[in-house]
């Protein structure tokens, strides 16, 4: 029919050479050691001998987390850093692990920031304060899957606005994405093609491929300015 056009569209695939060398220094790896204690039962009728002591252990977590100020200020998930120990960052290029102090938490919202003497690089990963997440736009995930350090993984924002609970967390705003998320991604960013922090790595869904979820940049800005005051 003359008159109607025909509607176009850019198949093309983006380079994401150049972004992930820009801002993948400003993510770190990170392991948590956390000391838990476990009290024994008492035997039957709790007679003085059975007396129990408390037994401890250690066990290590793992995640992620990035640079996002000039002061040297960590990003991360609560639940990545919960109950620690001790918290250890890997910094992109450096041999030798360095260590953290958890300087501000919110557990509602499982956001942490961390702080450590780090070198800081030349460029941080900004979070956005704008609702700027679309469905359809590509975003690279950098993290340390598994302990596997600075991972790069990509895809698309899948659907915004995703209400999620885990354990005793409701999540009334999350991204879903397609690009992996795996065990230790937690806390990563999830960068959009022109450098923004739109959300960060939180949960996957064990039972399924290809489904995973971000906490939206603007509940990471609101609570990052309020917990820092």
């Amino acid at each position: 029919m003359r008159g109607r056009q025909r509607a176009t569209f850019d198949v093309g695939l983006p380079n994401f050479v150049s972004l992930v060398n820009r801002y993948k220094k400003a993510v770190v790896g990170i392991e948590v050691t956390q000391e838990r204690h476990v009290t024994p039962r008492l035997l039957p009728f709790g007679m003085p001998w059975e007396r129990p002591e408390a037994d401890s252990f250690r066990s290590i977590n793992i995640g992620t987390g990035f640079i996002f100020d000039h002061k040297g200020y960590i990003l991360t998930n609560e639940h990545v850093v919960h109950g620690a120990s001790k918290v250890m960052l890997r910094q992109y290029g450096k041999k030798d692990p360095i260590e953290a102090t958890v300087v501000a938490s919110d557990y509602t919202h499982d956001i942490a920031i961390l702080r450590a003497p780090i070198v800081l690089p030349k460029t941080i990963l900004r979070v956005s304060s704008q609702k700027s997440a679309r469905p359809g736009e590509w975003v690279v995930a950098i993290g340390s899957p598994l302990g596997l350090d600075h991972t790069v993984t990509v895809g698309i924002v899948s659907a915004v606005g995703r209400p999620l609970k885990i354990g005793e967390r409701d999540y009334p705003n999350l991204l879903q994405t397609d690009a992996a998320i795996n065990r230790g991604n937690s806390g990563g960013p999830l960068i959009n093609l022109s450098g923004q922090v739109i959300g960060m790595n939180t949960a996957v869904s064990q039972s399924s491929q290809g489904i995973g979820f971000a906490i939206a940049a603007e509940v990471l800005h609101n609570t990052v300015h309020r917990i820092l005051r």
